[in-house]
């Protein structure tokens, strides 16, 4: 007997391993099974369509968002939006009423009030429109809004014909499918990383600066891009007021920081001074510090430099730490400046652009300079700053005369204006542009622009015997640079106080760029792996998750930034906290960070790195199961395990596939999802679009691969926690790609639940990409649109029999049955199929004999519909397993799905392997909990 299927498909390299225990509760072929943790192998439920991806053409993940144990959701993120996807439906807005609608090509809906685009999909809810009831139920596409008359497309962008359709009377809503705009492109979606806190969800990407995605509410959503540094603005208006005498030697320096509700402390002000005053540790007098109130502010730290008879105090001085109060004033009579406590130091450690240059685009036209502004960076940084260099331009004109002149005379009109005279008969008649040869335009970056018109004296032989009036055109020629700034993430706009001119500019590289992954770990954010230093991790302040600042000296609430030391260059592809501390997955290696030992805070001094193994790790984010840690090994090909080892006091692991290399060899894993609840199955993604099953259990040993198929390839995954009727379970989604009527389109589909497996066979959901029936007996199922063109089956309860044979999907996405039904389940079928390893029966060996298996008893649970043979070719539908039927085994009609055994008789031909093939022609369950042969060996001697 076969006792279980723990060990799950076997490589076929490992077929001569008889020796290994695993090898006797393992299979050959496991596809569209899963291995039950409790040993037996189970048919996987098919899958519920839910929607189309929005934008099908191009590449779809999914990523959960799991607030708490009861707010949860799938996000489709796709080229440049997120959709939102919640117990098996999209989210939609509350809706707008539908008032008329036409029958026409294209069909055109009067939606009160609407604020659609082209482009946006709306739902119509079932029942909600009467007469024109072929729109109830089913989704659409805007294909152009004009007021309140919306004309309707399906979901591939085809015109709606409503033609046919029956007259509109009343009724009907239209729910937008809530969409959010995102920056990111559907080709960096692979890459983009997350880390969740609560209702916010912090997105990476070496491409883009880092994001934070909020849940406000279901409908409300924010996506911004995250600016480092405080969270309260600068206080500003700070002064000094003194009794001291002046005129003395002692010159005195104050900064002020405000405090917000966090306890973040803002960048420190500007410098306020008391000059040439008498020394406050001798005389008596105070120093009274004032400023303007901050916004958040709910306290403020006033900081003080040491007393200078040497002149006012240089730049870079520091400051210590002198008091906190609540007001707007702080009065100094000698208190002594701590300067183990000083202002904070800003920093943004992933940007440090500044603007190189500045390129003028259009010059306009002034009479007084303009001033420039350079937007400021975001967050934290230093913003640039610029003056305009005004020049002349064009063909200056002449004012007066008339002038006695030589042609190609030269003046000189001031501010560094050279023009050249044309003359015509001894008299002046204008002047060559200023771009000529011997010309010069100017320049003017200060002051004011002379009025016209300049009087110009002449230059070179006989100079200044004869001035020229002329009429100059001032335009912005170039803007200088003053400072360039840093902090900037993009070029900054630039800006004149007046006048037409436009300019751009240009920054130089950052320092690190955008980091790549995410993590949380002991009230930080940590942010790492930036392209320009990729071992490079960055811790925030405690509790302030996006200010990197730091103090001089160090404090144990600073910012941390470190670079892991390694033999080779490692770039960090993943963070985790665990209980011992930080894991940190490399390309190369794994290390573990933390404060020197388990439960120990890490601070900016107490910061350590210690290598657990040198197998590497891929893109693919780990997954944590009870306490160990699964990944994905650097080349995306082989997964391991790793679980904290308290002898060794070091993360240790195996290779978790080797068993079922076949599986993994000259494959990719893609993304991976864990659903703990009910099966303990990780679900992974393979770049061919097979979907493999791990079933793991570290504690029981148990670890069971299987493989498995669709009607087309498996795109993406993740995993929620649901709570549905029977429980709660880790609800697995899917993006699923499929060619339907001619069509290549992605669909969102859930699979569906095998909590409790239903006593009626016609409620059990064993299709892919279906929908499920239940109302008014109707012999003709309508809403099967996705599936235009497709042969379908599935379950129902019908008078004919329960499974509903292959049907063609109408054009109209409709089915006719043979005879009405009232509940039904529907979709694209799939097969389940198990083959034995070559038997074995122990010593002596029976490999490499001929045998004859007889018979074959399954000991099953909640199955029916199973065929057995020796081969796949020679299958025989099993008896005991058909539903109308008898089973000999239990003595009983089948009524339902059977729990107990069954038993079927072969082929009688000899073979050498001993192997037998199971298989699950129909859209039933099925859970093999062992099988039991009756073997005759040949190739014996008496």
């Amino acid at each position: 007997m076969q006792h279980s299927f723990m060990s799950g498909e076997l490589a076929p390299a490992l077929n001569a391993r008889v020796d290994l225990a695993k090898y006797h509760t393992a299979a050959a072929l496991l596809t569209n099974f899963f291995v039950d943790y409790r040993g037996g192998a189970s048919t996987r439920t098919g899958t519920k369509y839910i929607l189309q991806a929005y934008k099908s053409a191009t590449a779809v993940r999914l990523i959960p968002f799991q607030a708490s144990f009861t707010v949860n959701y799938a996000l489709e993120f796709g080229d440049f939006y997120i959709r939102f996807y919640n117990n098996g439906a999209p989210v939609v807005e509350n809706g707008f009423a539908i008032s008329a609608a036409t029958q026409a090509n294209p069909a055109v809906l009067t939606i009160i009030g609407n604020n659609y685009a082209i482009g946006d999909w709306f739902f119509v809810p079932a029942g909600s429109v009467v007469g024109m009831t072929q729109l109830n139920g089913k989704y659409f596409s805007v294909k152009n809004v004009a007021g309140n008359a919306v004309t309707i497309g399906d979901l591939n962008g085809n015109n709606i014909n409503s033609t046919s359709y029956s007259a509109y009377v009343s009724g009907g809503l239209a729910e937008r499918v809530y969409t959010l705009q995102t920056p990111f492109a559907a080709a960096d979606l692979a890459l983009l990383k997350f880390a969740q806190n609560v209702s916010t969800l912090v997105l990476c990407h070496p491409n883009y600066p880092p994001y934070i995605l909020t849940l406000i509410s279901t409908t409300n959503w924010t996506l911004i891009q995250i600016l480092f540094g405080p969270t309260i603005a600068t206080p500003t208006g700070v002064t000094v007021t003194t009794t001291l005498t002046a005129g003395t030697a002692v010159h005195y320096a104050y900064v002020v920081t405000g405090v917000d509700t966090n306890g973040q402390e803002s960048v420190p002000s500007t410098t306020a001074t008391v000059t040439s005053a008498q020394d406050l540790r001798t005389t008596p007098g105070t120093n009274s510090i004032s400023w303007a109130a901050v916004p958040g502010a709910v306290s403020y730290n006033v900081y003080k430099a040491e007393l200078s008879y040497a002149g006012a105090l240089p730049a870079g001085t520091q400051l210590g730490f002198i008091g906190n109060c609540t007001g707007t004033s702080f009065i100094d009579s000698n208190i002594g400046p701590d300067f183990s406590e000083t202002p904070p130091i800003v920093q943004n450690p992933f940007v440090g652009a500044s603007v190189l240059s500045i390129t003028v685009t259009a010059g306009g036209t002034y009479t007084t300079i303009p001033t420039v502004t350079i937007a400021a960076p975001p967050g934290a940084g230093f913003q640039a700053t610029a003056q305009a260099v005004m020049t002349t331009q064009g063909t200056p004109t002449l004012s007066g005369g008339p002038y006695a002149v030589t042609n190609g005379d030269k003046y000189d009109f001031g501010n560094g204006v050279i023009l050249e005279v044309i003359a015509s008969g001894g008299a002046a008649t204008g002047f060559k542009p200023v771009t000529s040869p011997g010309s010069s335009p100017g320049s003017l970056s200060g002051g004011s622009i002379p009025s016209n018109p300049v009087s110009g004296t002449k230059i070179g032989s006989n100079p200044g015997a004869i001035t020229i009036n002329a009429n100059l055109s001032w335009k912005v020629g170039l803007v200088q640079l003053i400072n360039g700034g840093a902090g900037y993430i993009t070029a900054p706009s630039v800006t004149f106080s007046s006048g037409a001119a436009t300019a751009t500019s240009a920054i130089g590289d950052q320092t690190a760029g955008n980091p790549s992954v995410p993590a949380y770990f002991q009230q930080r954010l940590v942010l790492a792996g930036p392209l320009g230093s990729p071992q490079t991790f960055y811790m925030s302040q405690p509790g302030s998750y996006f200010n990197y600042n730091i103090s001089d000296p160090v404090q144990a609430d600073d910012a941390i930034t470190d670079t892991i030391a390694s033999t080779k260059l490692s770039t960090i592809k993943s963070m985790l906290s665990m209980q011992t501390g930080l894991i940190v997955l490399a390309d190369v290696a794994a290390w573990l960070v933390n404060g020197g030992g388990q439960n120990q805070a890490i601070t900016p001094i107490d910061a350590t790195a210690q290598t657990q193994s040198y197998n590497g790790s891929c893109d693919v984010p780990p997954i944590v199961a009870n306490n160990d840690i699964l990944y994905v090994q650097a080349k995306n090909s082989i997964v391991r395990d790793m679980t904290f080892n308290f002898y060794t006091n070091i993360y240790t692991g195996t290779d978790i596939s080797v068993l079922s290399s076949h599986l993994f060899f000259g494959y990719q894993i893609l993304e991976w999802a864990y659903a703990e609840e009910p099966f303990k199955l990780v679900w992974a993604v393979r770049n061919d679009g097979v979907m493999l099953s791990l079933t793991y259990v570290k504690e029981q040993e148990v670890i069971g691969w299987s493989h498995h198929t669709t009607m087309g390839n498996f795109k993406s995954v993740c995993a929620i926690t649901e709570t549905i009727t029977q429980g709660v379970v880790d609800a697995l989604y899917t993006v699923v790609q499929r060619t339907v009527n001619g069509n290549v389109v992605q669909y969102i589909e859930r699979l569906a639940d095998r909590y409790l497996i239903p006593s009626t066979p016609w409620t059990a959901w064993c299709v892919d990409a279906g929908l499920q029936y239940s109302g008014a007996a109707t012999a003709v199922l309508t809403g099967l649109d996705h599936l235009v063109g497709q042969t379908v089956t599935g379950v129902s309860n019908g008078m004919f029999g329960v499974i509903i044979p292959p049907t063609i999907v109408a054009a109209d996405g409709s089915i006719t049955l043979p005879s009405p039904i009232t509940t039904a389940i529907v979709g694209l079928a799939f097969t389940p199929q198990i083959q034995t390893l070559a038997l074995d029966l122990g010593e002596p060996t029976v490999q490499g004999k001929r045998k004859h298996i007889s018979a074959v008893t399954l000991r099953c649970e909640n199955t029916l519909g199973l065929s057995i043979g020796a081969s796949f070719s020679t299958l025989v539908p099993m008896k005991d397993l058909v539903l109308g039927g008898f089973n000999i085994m239990t003595n009983s009609a089948v009524a339902g799905l059977v729990t107990g055994d069954a038993r079927t008789i072969l082929d009688p031909t000899y073979n050498v392997p001993g192997q037998y093939c199971i298989q699950q022609n129909q859209p039933y369950p099925a859970t093999v909990l062992g099988v039991i042969p009756e073997v005759t060996i040949g190739d014996t001697t008496k």
